[in-house]
């Protein structure tokens, strides 16, 4: 569906304008002209181009507008506000765009929606829930907490991955100065001597004549893999890639298993919040997390709610627990769903962290031990046709 601003004219030659949605512009046409409305302007509505608000913006932003309508300021003078603190043209332009809607008419989730691409897509589901509910500031307030929530679970995962990766680039750096200046030398030097070589000194003399095209493919592996996972990522297959190849990672999987656990229960926990019957709060916890499997598992759940069976029936979930389901249906029995399922985001956080560490415990040392072997065997392979000539000489 694309959003159309129109111009018409009533039977009665009163001169109206607005936006709608259609499948194109001939069926815009035909819609405003079966209301007997003569259309004078019809043309696709320009949306605000660049990347929507992401990370520390979207969290900066919504939190302003959680604290300015709680305090009762009218919405559109309110994000009038929020847009003059953005310093970004873009960013102060797309909340702009959003105000100029609620001053045409259209409603505070319809003017969200008109502009999702710079926001994102389920905010403008969440902000009809806080409306239709009566409390927006406390559904913003709710995803602001989430959203910390999120960002501080992926900055855990990358300070457990960031070291290794260090090290790992260090001691490319470090071995491929070894390939390239000091194994020569040495393979110069027993030319000179005129004897056979130790098998180990002879495989690592072969090995230093490919030093650049190892160290070459690993640079290009290095910037590539990230450049496929954002392409990937666009192009619709991220989270093909997250459950059949990163979630069956040791020591990794474990660590995003939780993560995502806790991602799924806390944004479920603001959906129940903010109003929304059970199954349209599964999807919308499904729909944040981004992993198939997930989506798979929500998905039949709100199917066996659909058709009249409970969350504490047996279901084949793959990657839900199925104690989280029939705990759900307990609490929503009692009315309690959201604090079942806040309480079970901050343990499924507290297990992402715990398992975090374990990375960390388990990847420093077999770093170093690694390490210490690869620069073991090239110092003893350097060295030991020098011991065995001093040995002959004795």
């Amino acid at each position: 569906m694309l959003t159309y601003r129109y111009a018409v004219q009533t039977t009665e030659g009163q001169a109206l304008d607005g936006v709608m949605r259609a499948q194109s512009v001939e069926a815009a046409h035909e819609a405003l002209e079966t209301s007997n409305l003569r259309v004078l302007t019809l043309e696709l509505e320009d949306r605000p181009s660049g990347r929507p608000l992401r990370g520390t913006d979207f969290l900066a932003f919504n939190q302003q507008l959680a604290q300015l309508t709680k305090v009762g300021l009218p919405i559109a003078s309110g994000l009038r506000l929020i847009a003059q603190d953005m310093r970004r043209g873009r960013l102060s332009e797309s909340i702009n765009r959003v105000v100029d809607e609620l001053e045409r008419g259209a409603e505070l989730p319809e003017a969200f929606a008109r502009h999702e691409s710079r926001f994102p897509k389920l905010y403008s589901q969440l902000v009809a829930a806080g409306v239709n509910a009566n409390r927006l500031s406390a559904v913003l307030m709710n995803l602001g907490r989430h959203l910390e929530m999120m960002q501080r679970l992926r900055g855990t995962l990358w300070r457990a991955v960031a070291y290794p990766l260090v090290v790992t680039v260090c001691f490319a750096g470090v071995m491929g100065f070894v390939g390239t200046v000091l194994i020569p030398q040495f393979s110069e030097l027993y030319d000179d001597f005129d004897t056979s070589l130790p098998v180990l000194t002879a495989v690592l003399i072969w090995l230093a004549d490919y030093t650049w095209p190892i160290l070459t493919a690993l640079a290009v592996a290095f910037v590539a893999l990230p450049v496929l996972a954002v392409v990937l990522r666009v192009g619709g297959h991220g989270g093909w890639v997250l459950d059949h190849v990163l979630m069956r990672l040791p020591l990794i999987g474990p660590a995003l298993n939780r993560n995502l656990m806790a991602r799924w229960c806390d944004m479920l926990r603001v959906g129940v919040s903010a109003g929304l019957d059970l199954p349209a709060a599964l999807q919308l916890s499904s729909a944040s997390v981004g992993s198939r499997r997930l989506m798979q598992d929500t998905r039949r759940l709100i199917e066996a709610l659909e058709s009249g069976r409970t969350l504490g029936d047996p279901l084949k979930l793959s990657l839900i627990p199925a104690s989280v389901p029939a705990a759900m249906q307990l609490a929503s029995e009692k009315a309690d769903l959201a604090a079942l399922v806040g309480d079970l985001s901050a343990i499924y956080e507290q297990q992402a962290d715990l398992r975090l560490s374990v990375i960390q415990a388990y990847l420093s040392p077999a770093l170093t031990i690694v390490m210490g072997l690869v620069m073991g065997s090239v110092i003893t392979a350097l060295f030991l046709p020098l011991v065995r000539l001093m040995q002959s000489i004795i």
